[in-house]
């Protein structure tokens, strides 16, 4: 027999033993700890603890997102600017009566979402305060106590976080974000109850986009899609009563 013939027949020995015998032990534990690594991601990916370990090994998340929204505003700011030949004056308010039951100051009630909070105000270049309580309202724009987008006035727009601060328990952050922004429905309703008199607004769409698309909406509200990314959800709103 030639050492050619014997060397063919080992070789097919070898592989027909290791065909039998499958997977090899250490192979399966590696699956499986690929397996389980995955699903802790998909976990982290899920739940609010994913945002702690993200903004562990990210600590300046939290400004980049911020510098995002304001970035957001300030193109808003620009490209409303040059849109506008004509503005309606902030003293031209809405016939809306005082409702004394109605508490003083200004908040946002969204009920389909679960946000009721409190709509903080802040120029745009102390911006983060506000966004760090909640939700902001761009003070470049309008008031609900103004003259409608429609009427010829400028829309109210309110920007907050999504995910948040590492400070912000699950419960503040559903109430006082747009944690769940993108749950909205067409039809929906959205309250602001300013200076004692109550706005209702109707969502008429969402977008995901980089900029916004229609300023003659009264209500605009917008947030982040991601963590990181320039695609923003905004949400498009037509005042009813």
């Amino acid at each position: 027999m030639s050492f050619i013939t014997t060397w063919k027949r080992r070789r097919e020995k070898k592989y027909k033993i290791l065909y039998k015998s499958g997977p090899s032990t250490l192979a399966l534990i590696f699956a499986g700890m690929a397996l389980a690594l995955w699903g802790i991601f998909a976990l982290l990916s899920s739940y609010p603890i994913g945002l702690y370990f993200y903004y562990s090994v990210v600590p300046n998340t939290t400004q980049l997102l911020s510098q995002a929204l304001r970035e957001t505003s300030n193109q808003m700011v620009k490209q409303y600017t040059s849109d506008q030949v004509k503005a309606v004056e902030p003293d031209v308010n809405v016939e809306i009566n005082k409702d004394i039951s109605l508490p003083e100051g200004h908040y946002l009630n969204i009920p389909s979402i679960g946000v009721d909070t409190v709509i903080w105000e802040g120029e745009l270049d102390n911006y983060d305060k506000a966004l760090h309580k909640g939700v902001w309202r761009v003070s470049d724009f309008g008031s609900p106590a103004e003259a409608s987008a429609k009427e010829g006035g400028r829309p109210v727009i309110l920007a907050a976080h999504r995910f948040g601060y590492l400070d912000w328990t699950q419960e503040y952050r559903l109430k006082n974000s747009f944690y769940e922004l993108p749950k909205l429905k067409n039809g929906d309703v959205v309250e602001i109850v300013w200076d004692q008199r109550r706005y209702t607004y109707q969502v008429q769409r969402i977008e995901e986009a980089t900029e916004i698309s229609d300023y003659s909406s009264d209500l605009i509200m917008y947030t982040c899609k991601f963590l990181v990314s320039p695609i923003r959800i905004f949400v498009y709103a037509t005042l009813t009563e």
